[in-house]
């Protein structure tokens, strides 16, 4: 599914959020978005590390960017692999793709943000917020105050279930709980079509199911056959691998048990 790349004009700014996974792809939204620059300088922000949301950033080198320290960290430490293990996932059914995919430069944001900023587009703030935990371990939000409307990234997912391949599902519904106390009327996702805070009050339930039943099965009880929901036995396998892993790093950090995900709002 395709990328949600978004851009937000101000009367001085504009800001771009994501780059698409291809040096190919960023070009051309490069060329798009100038177009409706209109004399505005140009901000770029990475929601995360995952190759579909920043592989085009070799196309906005010389352009003010911005991603959370963490995301830098993941794309320096991951880039190269992700790079590889797409590029042969398409190969079969996409080769040009997986060509362009494959040869595409690993590129960083130039600012790191800790914990959050806010960029004066003009008339327009975009405040950056580092979520943490939760599609990764270095989630990025951006919130448009004045428009009523959150850029999740990854996040929130529309037109398929979150994607756990490297979560962190005990902690994703207190990201997911925390975008809902914003009280914006529009969230946008990573991908698929905007929706409502209902749509993703859902999904927190969605993921406060799968992380309960995470820490149940690292209890020691229950069994596969018990969980009730939309996620598949594939699925339950990854989200089980990950929480287990959460736990062993929130204890190696003298975190106990990690975030529990309480009630669901």
């Amino acid at each position: 599914m395709n990328v949600n790349c978004v851009l937000v004009t101000g009367d001085h700014r504009a800001l771009l959020v994501d780059t698409g996974s291809t040096r190919e792809e960023g070009l051309e939204l490069r060329q798009a978005v100038e177009t409706q620059l209109e004399g505005r300088a140009l901000v770029v922000v990475n929601t995360h590390a995952h190759y579909d949301h920043c592989f085009g950033n070799s196309a906005f080198e010389d352009v003010d960017s911005f991603a959370s320290r963490g995301c830098v960290s993941d794309l320096l430490g991951s880039g190269s692999a992700q790079r590889r293990l797409a590029a042969e996932s398409f190969q079969a059914n996409d080769p040009g793709f997986a060509d362009r995919l494959g040869s595409a430069p690993i590129s960083v944001a130039h600012r790191l943000v800790d914990n959050s900023e806010t960029l004066d587009l003009g008339g327009v703030r975009a405040e950056l917020r580092v979520v943490g935990r939760g599609h990764t371990d270095h989630d990025l939000m951006v919130v448009l105050p004045e428009l009523g409307a959150v850029l999740a990234g990854d996040l929130v997912e529309e037109g398929g279930l979150p994607a756990l391949e490297d979560a962190y599902p005990l902690s994703w519904p207190l990201a997911l709980a925390g975008l809902l106390e914003l009280g914006t009327e529009l969230v946008v996702p990573g991908h698929g079509r905007p929706v409502s805070p209902q749509f993703v009050a859902q999904q927190l339930e969605q993921l406060h199911r799968l992380a309960e039943w995470c820490r149940q099965q690292l209890e020691g009880g229950g069994s596969l056959a018990e969980y009730e929901g939309p996620f598949t036995s594939e699925h339950l396998k990854t989200a089980l691998e990950r929480a287990r892993i959460e736990l062993q790093a929130g204890s190696a950090r003298g975190e106990g048990a990690g975030p529990r995900s309480g009630p669901l709002p």
